[in-house]
């Protein structure tokens, strides 16, 4: 059993001596739940939701304006999409069910309309050709169109006493990008690692159809969407303790919620399994502040929900730190170059020489991450032929785990696996690289490694990416969508399941997230998804949170300043401000830490609340260990 698994382990532990029965039951308790039973508070999470007053349509309009009232309209969903049916023909009203999925566009004034009408007049078609934005997938997950990607669907029109009402239409909702901010709110399912040591965030959009039931709608909405899995992109990532097939029935009742889940097959689910489904629903409900009391049912036997009943949920959850999203228990120490030399900083900005071999500076690295357990260093050597790793013990060296390649990017995973990018773009001498191994002339220890080709050797883009288990033995992950492109950066996520990367794209960059498999006693890197769409340019990136991206990017040409970027993939990029003086180079981030930013003049800058930055120590390349 590894350390990871051991934590749940503890937890399920401790909560069957909490509830003294086998199998972390209590008594059975009688009687069925009956679906949305309760009323909610009158306000949401965060007041947010504003309710539209539909124009609905009006008398004597053409066909274009009626479709265009349509698409103004069709934000309004309350009383499942009224107004927008108003518009139809009855037969349509009738039967249009929605099937979940959004098509998400700009701005309605964008839209293109095209008006065929029949002879006579009785009916036509519209088609609406507009630039996409997204597409919010009916199990709730936001995806960023790709560039050039168009929405093009066609509206059929009949005469209804002498009005034009819509006759056929898509069965996607097509939203423009500002009602989805206002009808969809943004939070996390919680499925786990595959070691079931760290719970992990599935962003997900979901509709909100009236203040006065929110917390009702959105709580019995949540929970059913856990039970019934991840999102189709983070499946095969992640597991969840909830058993195939489960079915959930859940109530609300002022503040109390209650989750009976039937599978006709408890007698086979253990203790460990059993709390993990507690610990996915606490998490996954903390988000909603209305939720103070959870009662968990198995086949009709409660399942102890520790803290829950005694202290509310928001207090009590603390009881599942153990498996925290974050992937981080305890304060982390942050690590930086000074002269060659490897030097950690501590939360009260306390510096220390690294031990072994890192901190002697004997071997000048271009790069350099630290693994999560803070033992081991990772570098790439000057001129990028080489990733060495070493222990921070006393009297350790280097040892070689890639060689002769043109390494550029490096990071841990909270398994303890080292992952690395090589670029294999064509046009270079590898051979002659793998020779070279004194330091550049023109490179100075700390300095960031060079990815752009030679003027002289025109190269054609290309990526090989790799995985080394305890930061030895590679392995070469299949990553198909990085082949033909240059990696410029990665990031692994400390839960292990995600890796961010920075693709060159024109001539700029792209932030991109992918989900990592492991199957068939591979691994690959699949489904890559872009971020921070509203960013121009972004030329470093770190995990700041399980669910969050740190990152140096410029958005409509302005200065280059730091940004946090949610992987919801729809929230905004937030700014987190400058170093004022000089320009950042590089930016590390840790959940509950400071932002930390590398700075052109060779010292550290530092915010705790994303608007002052202030100088700290010198050096370059600071890093958070990931």
């Amino acid at each position: 059993m590894t350390g990871r698994t051991m934590r749940l382990g503890a937890a399920a532990g401790a909560a069957c001596l909490a509830a003294a029965l086998s199998g972390c039951a209590t008594v059975p308790t009688s009687g069925p739940i009956v679906e949305g039973a309760g009323r909610g508070n009158a306000a949401g999470q965060d007041g947010t939701y504003v309710r539209q007053i539909p124009a609905g349509p009006q008398r004597g309009v053409d066909e274009a304006a009626l479709v265009k009232g349509f698409l103004k309209d069709m934000g309004s969903v309350e009383d499942d999409y009224r107004a927008p049916r108003m518009y139809m023909t009855p037969e349509k009203q009738a039967t249009w069910r929605p099937d979940g999925t959004v098509l998400v566009y700009g701005e309605i004034d964008a839209v293109g309309l095209d008006v065929a009408t029949a002879e006579g007049g009785e009916t036509a078609t519209v088609r609406m050709r507009t630039e996409q934005v997204a597409t919010i997938e009916a199990s709730g997950q936001y995806v960023p169109a790709t560039s050039g990607q168009v929405i093009d669907v066609t509206f059929d029109l009949v005469k209804v006493e002498g009005e034009w009402r819509i006759a056929e239409l898509p069965q996607e909702l097509v939203l423009s990008r500002r009602d989805v901010d206002r009808v969809y709110r943004p939070l996390n399912l919680y499925f786990f690692n595959r070691d079931m040591g760290t719970l992990v965030p599935d962003p997900v959009l979901l509709p909100v159809q009236s203040t006065t039931d929110l917390p009702d709608q959105l709580s019995r909405l949540l929970a059913r969407m856990l039970v019934s899995g991840p999102t189709e992109w983070l499946q095969p990532a992640v597991r969840s303790a909830f058993p195939p097939g489960t079915n959930a029935a859940v109530a609300y009742d002022t503040g109390h919620l209650t989750v009976e889940l039937t599978t006709g097959e408890s007698e086979y689910i253990g203790s460990e399994q059993r709390v993990g489904m507690a610990a996915q629903l606490v998490w996954t409900l903390k988000q909603l502040p209305e939720v103070q009391e959870l009662t968990l049912r198995l086949d009709g036997e409660e399942i102890e929900v520790p803290g829950s009943q005694d202290e509310g949920l928001q207090i009590g959850g603390d009881y599942w730190n153990s498996v925290n999203p974050s992937g981080v228990n305890g304060a982390l120490r942050s690590y930086f170059v000074r002269d060659g030399q490897l030097w950690s900083l501590d939360s009260s900005q306390q510096e220390a020489r690294v031990e072994g071999a890192a901190g002697v500076g004997g071997t000048p690295l271009e790069q350099h991450a630290v693994s999560l357990d803070e033992r081991w260093v990772a570098g790439i050597t000057a001129g990028h032929h080489r990733v060495v790793t070493t222990e921070m013990v006393d009297g350790s060296e280097y040892a070689i785990v890639l060689d002769g390649g043109d390494y550029t990017a490096l990071s841990w995973d909270g398994y303890g696996n080292l992952w690395a990018v090589e670029d294999i773009s064509s046009g270079g001498d590898v051979a002659e690289r793998a020779d070279a191994e004194d330091v550049d002339d023109d490179t100075e220890p700390g300095d960031t490694p060079r990815t752009e080709p030679s003027p002289r050797e025109p190269k054609s883009p290309g990526t090989r990416l790799w995985m080394l288990p305890g930061g030895s033995d590679p392995v070469q992950v299949n990553a198909p969508e990085l082949a033909g492109r240059t990696v410029t950066q990665l990031r692994a996520s400390r839960d292990g399941t995600r890796v961010a990367v920075l693709v060159g794209e024109g001539d700029g960059t792209r932030l991109l997230v992918g989900r990592v498999v492991h199957a068939d006693g591979g691994v690959a890197l699949e489904h890559l998804i872009p971020l921070a769409m509203d960013l121009d340019h972004v030329s470093d990136i770190a995990w700041r949170g399980a669910d969050q991206l740190a990152v140096l990017g410029r958005k409509e040409r302005g200065a280059l300043q730091a940004y946090l970027v949610s992987l919801d993939g729809s929230t905004e990029s937030t700014s987190a401000g400058a170093a004022a003086g000089s320009d950042m180079k590089t930016i590390a981030a840790a959940p509950g830490q400071p932002l930390l930013a590398g700075v052109e003049d060779d010292y550290l800058s530092m915010t705790n609340d994303r608007l002052m930055w202030q100088r700290v120590t010198d050096g370059a390349n600071p890093v958070y260990p990931g």
